[in-house]
């Protein structure tokens, strides 16, 4: 599912690749949420998950995602912040350029679900997507001094607040 997209899929294989979504996350009890990643904040995504501190346990791309959005929301006014990126430098990107389909967390979610409700993506603003809202927070996040320690150390974080919500 990891794959750069240009152009939509024909009906019939976004058909199968639903019917394929829905049945693996009904086992995931719909944990992780699909989102676009632009290719620029994605490549420098992947030299944190490649990089020789992650390991034990390696974080995988919705973790370090996760942690980059929980990053940008622990700092103070996110969405000013998370704004000021989507109208001064993500608007200016071609819009053509792929995106990587990534997944994130559903705590994180829900804190880009109340950014994509909000007046600043209302009339007459710009209206941003999921991705959009995701791409400019690993972006913000990785912008910040000694950011892949604090991006490690807020996905293992997350890990144990969702091991621990889980338990009974």
């Amino acid at each position: 599912m990891n794959t750069e997209f240009r152009s939509m899929p024909s009906s019939s294989s976004a058909h199968k690749a639903a019917t394929h979504r829905s049945a693996a996350s009904s086992s995931r009890c719909d944990e992780t949420i699909g989102t676009l990643v632009w290719m620029e904040e994605f490549h420098q995504l992947d030299q944190l998950f490649n990089h020789q501190h992650n390991c034990s346990p390696k974080l995988r791309y919705p973790d370090l995602i996760s942690a980059c959005i929980a990053r940008v929301f622990a700092q103070p006014e996110p969405a000013k912040h998370i704004f000021s990126f989507l109208h001064t430098r993500l608007v200016l990107r071609d819009q053509c350029m792929p995106r990587r389909q990534e997944e994130i967390w559903r705590a994180q979610y829900v804190l880009l679900l109340t950014l994509q409700k909000s007046e600043m993506n209302r009339h007459p603003h710009p209206r941003f997507d999921l991705g959009q809202f995701t791409t400019a927070c690993i972006a913000l996040a990785l912008q910040e001094e000694g950011a892949q320690e604090k991006i490690f150390e807020q996905a293992r974080r997350n890990i144990a607040e969702r091991a621990v919500s889980h338990l009974p």
